[in-house]
């Protein structure tokens, strides 16, 4: 069998990810938070907020990519 490349955007996207999830669930002391770390009210929206869209987004592209050898004859 023969490896196929790795996508270098793709794990890098997913690095940052990881990264910015370990930030928002592990900010230090919860009592002095860096505001744009914490989740925003009902009508907001902050970067803690976009963190997991984005690994939702990176495991279908994952499974996209990582399924097209199988289905493809």
């Amino acid at each position: 069998m023969t490896q196929s490349p790795r996508l270098l955007s793709l794990d890098v996207m997913r690095g940052i990810t990881i990264v910015g999830m370990i930030l928002v669930n592990n900010p230090g002391s919860w009592s002095y938070v860096y505001a744009p770390l914490r989740h925003a009210q009902w009508d907001g929206l902050t970067p803690t907020d976009l963190v997991f869209p984005f690994f939702m987004f990176i495991m279908g592209v994952s499974m996209f990519f990582s399924s097209g050898s199988i289905i493809s004859p």
